[in-house]
């Protein structure tokens, strides 16, 4: 037998559309989000002023459930607190504009350095890299606009 002709390209989200995947699949996703109001947040045990505005998070889903379940986490605002970007995504100053995913991909690193060296993107540092193997300042950041 052939291979499945299934699509199995990804989630997208776009002002509230929602394309989900039918199965349970891997790889690296981005967040983009706004802050609606200036918010304090601790990431390991420093407090960090979160400006009002646009915000990138870059992510990877490679463990039970994929993409769709880490995503589909994100967005709930009842959880248990483990990811710094769970700081964020439970309050209610934070709404999603966006998500990008990258099926089968492992280069969350690489689109997190690609942004830190964009212009009118400021990482905020020490966010979301505690287990970053390839030393990133960061894996969120604010977009100027």
């Amino acid at each position: 037998m052939g291979k499945s002709n299934k699509i199995r390209r990804g989630i997208i989200i776009l002002r509230g559309a929602v394309i989900e995947f039918t199965q349970e699949i891997n790889g690296t996703y981005l967040l983009y989000l706004e802050i609606t109001k200036p918010s304090r947040i601790e990431i390991r045990n420093e407090e960090i002023l979160l400006e009002s505005g646009f915000y990138i998070y870059v992510g990877s889903a490679f463990g039970s459930g994929g993409l769709s379940s880490r995503i589909h986490r994100h967005l709930r605002k009842e959880k248990k607190l483990h990811w710094h970007i769970d700081q964020v995504t439970s309050k209610d100053i934070c709404q999603f504009h966006g998500i990008a995913a990258f099926p089968n991909e492992k280069n969350e690193c690489e689109i997190a350095n690609f942004l830190s060296k964009t212009s009118k993107i400021t990482p905020i540092n020490n966010f979301g890299n505690s287990d970053c193997k390839k030393r990133c300042d960061s894996h969120f950041f604010y977009v100027e606009s």
